[in-house]
């Protein structure tokens, strides 16, 4: 069965390597910038440039330090400035790539380590720095010209995995992630550049983690993701608005603005690869598409033409073990496309795109068996509690796994180190003693 949809996701070719937890940055020449990120196997300094003319990728210069789950931002001169990440370990170093001249070089570090952590350029073209790992309150804001980081307020509750947005005045907007009492919050705070203080402003009507802010024409600004609830914060009576709601829960794929001022956004769990658009005329959502392949943390990159790029991310193989995507699909409201069959694709289960917007049902599982995240009949397993080092888990062994893998893919895939299990008593409602799973 199939049901079409009035615009299509078609290939965009592949990059050079596949990856996830790296980052995609549009620069001023129309080619995007990938940089970092990783497999099972390891964490990349290899960089890659891909031109969306010819959908082709080549090699750029790699950067002086491997990091994946980092920041990218490019700064008023055009240069993209990285900060922190992990590696073997959580790390601070940053660094800059110049498209002029194809180079990286040092950057100062940032005064503590920090992955998941928000990077918002100013209007005055400084960087703030924000949250990140063990719910810092500590902000920065690094000055480009003088290659210099400085304190600047606190935030009144630390954060992780926070969306933030720079506002039409200037002040910076974050709101939602994990803190040290549960991994999806609602809080708010705005910074102001003027007196470099923190305000806690009015409370999200829903907690988030994975989502993304993006500010409209209106002076507005939309959140949207992990509920299927989209929200619109009002500066100006410091109030939170529900608007429309997705199809589907959206829980790590980041949104865009394209240049007509619509959001799409796409995928961000292994059932979900639904395309959807916001309209800030109508304030509602619509179905537009589907993914050809389901994907997780994939960078997404609005380009001037209106197109929209998803560039590879994580999905599960036909055995139920989380890998890294190569591939990039491409949103194009003017492609055409010839549809694709559930066997031609290997699934056997579940619903799935058919490669032209619209959606394939590809049938139920037996009994004693599962549909599995690829759409393959499967059984789950779980061979250790997440409070106990060991092998890695599935990411369906309970909500624990589902939250510390959309965050940290490499507890699904290598090993459920001292890291994951970290990760687990900060994002997991877990019932004490014994370290057991609030289900």
């Amino acid at each position: 069965m199939s049901s079409q949809s009035s615009a299509v996701v078609v290939s965009g070719g592949s990059m050079l390597s596949a990856r996830y937890q790296h980052t995609a940055t549009l620069l001023a020449n129309g080619k995007v910038l990938v940089a970092g990120g990783g497999t099972p196997s390891g964490t990349y300094a290899t960089t890659e440039l891909y031109d969306p003319a010819t959908a082709t990728s080549v090699s750029g210069p790699s950067m002086l330090t491997a990091r994946r789950g980092h920041t990218a931002t490019r700064l008023q001169d055009g240069t993209v400035l990285v900060v922190g990440g992990v590696n073997s370990s959580v790390i601070a170093s940053a660094e800059r790539y110049d498209p002029a001249t194809n180079t990286w070089s040092a950057a100062a570090p940032l005064p503590r380590i920090s992955y998941g952590h928000s990077a918002t350029l100013l209007a005055d073209g400084r960087v703030l720095v924000v949250g990140g790992v063990g719910y810092v309150t500590t902000t920065y804001v690094y000055t480009p010209s003088t290659n210099t980081w400085a304190a600047t307020g606190s935030l009144n509750a630390g954060m992780m995995g926070q969306a933030a947005v720079l506002l039409a005045d200037g002040r910076v907007l974050v709101a939602g992630g994990g803190n040290s009492t549960t991994s999806s919050s609602n809080h708010a705070e705005i910074w102001s550049p003027t007196t470099g203080a923190w305000t806690t402003v009015t409370s999200m009507n829903a907690g988030r983690n994975g989502h993304t802010l993006q500010l409209l024409a209106s002076g507005k600004a939309l959140v949207t993701g992990y509920v299927v609830a989209a929200e619109l914060y009002d500066p100006a009576a410091n109030t939170w608005t529900n608007t429309g709601a997705t199809a589907v829960q959206h829980f790590t794929a980041p949104s865009v603005t394209r240049p007509d001022g619509t959001i799409l956004m796409a995928g961000g769990s292994y059932n979900t690869m639904q395309v959807e658009l916001f309209s800030p005329t109508t304030n509602t959502w619509s179905t537009v598409g589907t993914l050809t392949q389901s994907r997780v943390e994939h960078p997404t990159v609005a380009l001037t033409d209106g197109r929209v790029l998803f560039l590879g991310g994580t999905t599960y193989n036909a055995q139920g073990n989380m890998q890294a995507l190569a591939s990039i699909e491409v949103f194009d409201v003017s492609a055409t496309c010839v549809p694709t069959t559930c066997a031609a694709q290997g699934k056997t289960c579940g619903t799935i795109s058919d490669g032209c917007g619209g959606l394939l049902t590809c049938g139920t599982c037996g009994a004693g068996q599962t549909c599995s995240a690829s759409n393959v009949c499967a059984a789950a397993a779980c061979s250790h509690n997440v409070c106990t080092s060991g092998s890695s888990l599935t990411k369906d062994c309970n909500s624990c796994t589902f939250s510390v893998c959309n965050r940290d893919p490499y507890c699904c895939t290598t090993s459920w180190d001292s890291i994951c299990v970290s990760e687990a008593n900060s994002w997991c409602v877990i019932a004490q003693p014994g370290c057991v799973v609030s289900q």
